[in-house]
């Protein structure tokens, strides 16, 4: 009975041992930066956003930013929130300079874990900003807000960086 209990824990153990050893492997790298978007990369991108964004019946604003962070193309609906426009270009700037959607931002406050919120100024940890990909590499981001929720302005933003793949 002994030897079962032991071999048991030893087997419990090692499954532990082993999940969290997997648990700790380090994330793949991000993906590279690539060459700028475009005016007519960009133009394209909102256009796909406008057309998912206009399923729901809020008003929203485009940003579409280099993989500095500088913004490239700007389009927005008329009565859209004011602060939904600088809430857009930061969602773009913080996807294209931290090389991820601005929801993993937002995810990682969720989970107890606010020191993000200070990597840099200006950084917006809501769902709503994509990195924009080209061949692999990462050639801008798009921002989009002025629904209730960053999970409505995703589906935007997803829709619009998809334009170009």
């Amino acid at each position: 009975m002994r030897r079962l209990v032991a071999s048991v824990f030893a087997i419990c153990v090692t499954v532990l041992i082993g999940s969290g050893a997997l648990a700790q492997q380090p994330a793949s790298p991000p993906p590279p930066y690539g060459p700028s978007i475009t005016i007519e990369q960009a133009k394209k991108v909102a256009a796909a956003a406008l057309v998912e964004a206009k399923k729901t019946p809020y008003d929203y604003a485009f940003a579409i930013v280099n993989p500095s962070g500088n913004l490239v193309y700007f389009e927005k609906t008329d009565d859209v929130l004011t602060a939904s426009i600088n809430i857009a270009i930061g969602k773009a700037q913080t996807s294209a300079t931290l090389k991820r959607p601005s929801k993993a931002l937002f995810d990682q406050m969720e989970t107890g874990h606010p020191y993000v919120a200070t990597l840099y100024p200006g950084i917006v940890a809501a769902a709503g900003g994509v990195p924009i990909m080209v061949d692999g590499k990462i050639i801008g981001a798009i921002g989009v807000s002025g629904s209730p929720t960053g999970l409505i302005d995703a589906r935007a933003a997803e829709a619009g960086a998809a334009a170009l793949k």
